[in-house]
């Protein structure tokens, strides 16, 4: 019996030092495929980190990434939640049929109306005809998805103050349409933040509607199965079950998409060779670019310049039916003069599409439009 009562603190310290023997032995990875993030490299040692404590993060976060079994005990922590009734880990629900839903945003309605009239400020500054699109997140959307208990979602709001100060642009609310749209149709991926393909294509029919345009609807539908998006890949519920990707093709469409920092010029909207990396959604116009051009000869409309996020990747394929020319900026990484881009390339219309999250989280890519 005495020896019994120090069983606990040697199954502890057994523990730790095989957990430490292993962090030393194991190789170390540089990516990480459940999370699709590169980890953190070993931290460089220098006093002016030291000092301020920049150092003690870095290893501490270097610690954290390479921790051993990191994944299995990020998993452990997720499910715990769901036994033990919160259905929340990493910032991620655990909803009905399969739904991991982030949290509402940290972000402000401040920002949001910061970036709103910076963008209709460039607009009339640039004499461009413009519209605006704000996707709204699948918590709101979906709210039916959603566990009993959860933080309240504030897109209804803020999309309302949002429209409020939206000036001359034509604001584009699609909120309601896919409330209804979302009770017989996946509009969002169960496993990532972005909208599906179905989804992205009734996002186009609204535009489309209000703009004028007759839409076109047949369409070769390509499945691609196990695709794991963002939303797995930090919430950290491994038995999740993937999401299927769906190409739409317009056989009909000849194209071409030019992304220079690539070099690359393709006829293809979809980049296949990206359906075999982790994060499939990167096959719609290969991922994130500052800046891309599609053009379309055959088609009746003008110029479009479309300032967005990556919601817009999956949207543009259909817009490029309907645009002789689409140039797609990214504010976060692009580093030329929008402006100049407009004027030398004869651009009349600029359509702004974004998710509600990346406007509600940062309030600086739009202000760059008004130094350009």
């Amino acid at each position: 019996m005495k020896k019994a009562k120090y069983l606990p603190s040697f199954i502890f310290l057994a523990v730790i030092f095989t957990l430490t023997v292993l962090f030393f032995v194991l190789p170390k990875a540089d990516y990480s495929e459940n999370e699709k993030r590169y980890l953190k490299e070993i931290p460089k040692w220098s006093f002016e980190d030291l000092l301020d404590g920049k150092l003690s993060e870095d290893i501490e976060a270097y610690l954290a990434d390479h921790f051993p079994l990191r994944n299995l005990f990020v998993g452990i922590n997720s499910y715990y939640s769901i036994a033990n009734g919160t259905s929340t880990a990493s910032g991620f629900y655990h909803g009905k049929d399969g739904y991991l839903i982030a949290d509402p945003t940290d972000g402000t309605l401040e920002n949001i109306k910061i970036n709103i009239r910076n963008f209709d400020t460039f607009a009339k500054k640039n004499n461009l005809d413009a519209s605006i699109i704000i996707v709204p997140s699948t918590g709101y959307v979906s709210d039916e998805k959603l566990p009993r208990i959860h933080k309240e979602y504030k897109d209804g709001l803020w999309l309302d103050e949002a429209k409020a100060v939206s000036g001359d642009m034509k604001f584009i609310d699609i909120r309601s349409q896919f409330k209804t749209l979302s009770e017989d149709a996946q509009l969002y991926y169960k496993t990532d933040h972005h909208l599906t393909s179905k989804g992205s294509y009734e996002l186009y029919k609204i535009f489309a509607e209000e703009k004028g345009f007759e839409t076109v609807d047949d369409y070769r539908i390509e499945t691609v199965k196990d695709f794991y998006g963002t939303s797995y890949s930090s919430g950290g519920y491994w038995l999740s079950q993937p999401d299927n990707v769906e190409l739409w093709h317009n056989d009909d469409l000849k194209i071409k998409v030019e992304i220079p920092e690539k070099n690359i010029v393709s006829d293809s909207l979809f980049f296949r060779e990206r359906l075999n990396e982790a994060d499939k959604y990167q096959v719609f116009l290969d991922g994130v670019h500052s800046y891309e051009k599609i053009t379309n000869e055959e088609a009746d409309g003008g110029k479009l310049l479309l300032i967005k996020d990556s919601y817009a990747h999956c949207v543009a394929p259909f817009l490029a039916q309907h645009y002789s020319e689409i140039y797609m900026i990214d504010m976060r990484s692009y580093l030329a003069s929008v402006s100049k881009l407009v004027e030398e390339n004869e651009i009349d219309e600029v359509l702004f599409l974004y998710g509600i999250n990346n406007l509600a989280e940062d309030s600086q890519k739009s202000m760059m439009l008004n130094l350009k």
